[in-house]
């Protein structure tokens, strides 16, 4: 099954486009198609897998799917000795940081 983004959906107009991860021509999506997938309502850039329908010598999404794109785990930012300690007080912290204390 192709795979794309949703380049726009309008709701109040009832249909918007797909651009497809392989490249082409924009494929034209329809909100009957989504409320048959059962599909909440898309927001743009949405990953999602669908199937290729042609009526009328144009093609048109169906068997809509949304694809949950694996987040990468945030890498910790390693602390330089200007950091200071890392169990410090934050109180301590916010007064030396606005002039309120001075060692």
């Amino acid at each position: 099954m192709p795979t794309g983004k949703v380049k726009w959906f309008d709701v109040t107009k009832g249909f918007g486009f797909i651009v497809p991860d392989a490249g082409g021509p924009d494929v034209f999506l329809h909100l009957s198609k989504v409320q048959e997938s059962n599909l909440p309502t898309l927001e743009t850039g949405a990953a999602i897998q669908y199937s290729l329908g042609h009526r009328h010598g144009k093609a048109y999404a169906e068997h809509l799917s949304t694809i949950v794109l694996k987040e990468e785990k945030a890498k910790p930012t390693p602390r330089s000795a200007d950091d200071g300690p890392t169990n410090a007080d934050p109180d301590d912290t916010f007064e030396k940081e606005w002039g309120l204390r001075r060692f």
